[in-house]
């Protein structure tokens, strides 16, 4: 939640401490990714024009082989026992307020089919976060988790702000959902930009929040995803996950379509973090 979320190379290398566990979120967008994005303030780390068709084929590339370690990484661990067990949002921790996309209702319904196929796998005490009320693909996390944010807030009022104006400008944002991978965290869904849209609004969108978008100002979020399943304890079968996922490597989901961009929080509803928008804005310049 460009991304690795989330965030390792994405939010994967989690650890149970505090610092760990905000290290972690944000090299998911991370960690996730694969990238490997890191944030500054290691206490606070957790996730125009179409580019030439060269630049997207080489694009393309970089996120495979991105996806490809993080498959390796998420192998090992989980193989390992040593994979990261997320655990419910406190204050100073992941989950924090955040810029994130979310698929569209058909895209939606093929993320969740396949987040509970996995949960099957991986063991149905894990979070399913590929469900309806949680699924996302982070653009950007703006700060810590905060357990209560004021519906006056003068933070997320200037960040919808940035928000409205980021939008404004950007088109409709379309992925291709090509395949399953493994992190040391969980499962997710990888995604490849169709375009240079999506990373065109990430980058407007930290001008616009200037000063506001310290969080991740220094952390480089370069692949995107959506984890549909987030660790919390022992796996049911590690070598069987292992083996689904691997299968699942390059499993058709289909494309996902774009049509605006949301700041939400995160609320823990007692089974799992799920989305509580803020604000919402268009992506204007879709059409056309």
């Amino acid at each position: 939640m460009l991304r690795v979320f989330c965030l390792l190379e994405v939010m994967l290398t989690r650890q149970s401490n505090m610092r760990n566990i905000l290290q972690h979120s944000m090299r998911l967008s991370w960690a996730n990714g694969a990238s490997e994005r890191r944030s500054p303030h290691r206490v606070r780390r957790m996730e125009a024009s179409e580019a030439a068709a060269g630049q997207i084929v080489d694009s393309r590339l970089g996120y495979a082989a991105a996806f490809d370690r993080l498959f390796e990484r998420g192998r090992e661990a989980v193989l390992a026992g040593t994979h990261y067990c997320d655990t419910p949002p406190v204050e100073g921790g992941r989950w924090g307020l955040s810029v994130v996309f979310q698929p569209d209702s058909a895209c939606a319904a093929r993320l969740a089919a396949v987040t509970a196929e996995a949960l099957a796998v991986a063991g149905a005490s894990h979070w399913p976060t590929g469900a309806p009320g949680a699924v996302h693909f982070t653009v950007r996390a703006i700060e810590a988790h905060r357990a209560v944010v004021p519906e006056d807030d003068p933070l997320v009022m200037r960040c919808a702000a940035a928000l409205q104006r980021a939008a404004s400008k950007s088109r409709m944002v379309r992925l291709r959902l090509d395949g399953l991978t493994l992190t040391p965290s969980g499962v997710m869904a990888c995604a490849y930009p169709l375009d240079s849209a999506a990373d065109e609004f990430a980058a407007r969108l930290g001008e616009e929040l200037s000063d506001d978008g310290w969080f991740e100002a220094d952390f480089h979020r370069n692949i995107w995803y959506a984890t549909l399943v987030h660790f919390i304890g022992p796996l049911e079968d590690p070598v069987d996950l292992v083996d689904w996922v691997a299968a699942r490597r390059h499993l058709d989901l289909g494309e996902g379509v774009i049509e605006e961009a949301e700041l939400l929080r995160f609320k823990f509803n007692g089974r799992q973090p799920v989305r509580a928008g803020l604000a919402a804005a268009p992506l204007a310049a879709a059409v056309g």
